[in-house]
């Protein structure tokens, strides 16, 4: 699912969780993981996705 970097802030991310085993929200950017479609462009607008689960349909 392509999404703008400050929309993805607001998904959970599988990887990610607290002590108490509750699940945090996705990084964007800053998460190795987090993929641009365009590689040129890294505003917070710009759609990308989490690279963890392969190119979504769209993203090429």
């Amino acid at each position: 699912m392509l999404l703008p970097e400050k929309e993805a802030r607001f998904k959970t991310c599988p990887l990610l969780k607290t002590s108490d085993d509750k699940m945090k929200f996705c990084q964007g950017e800053a998460c190795m993981m987090w993929r641009f479609k365009n590689p040129q462009r890294k505003d917070e607008t710009d759609p990308g996705y989490c690279g963890l689960a392969g190119k979504p349909a769209g993203a090429m």
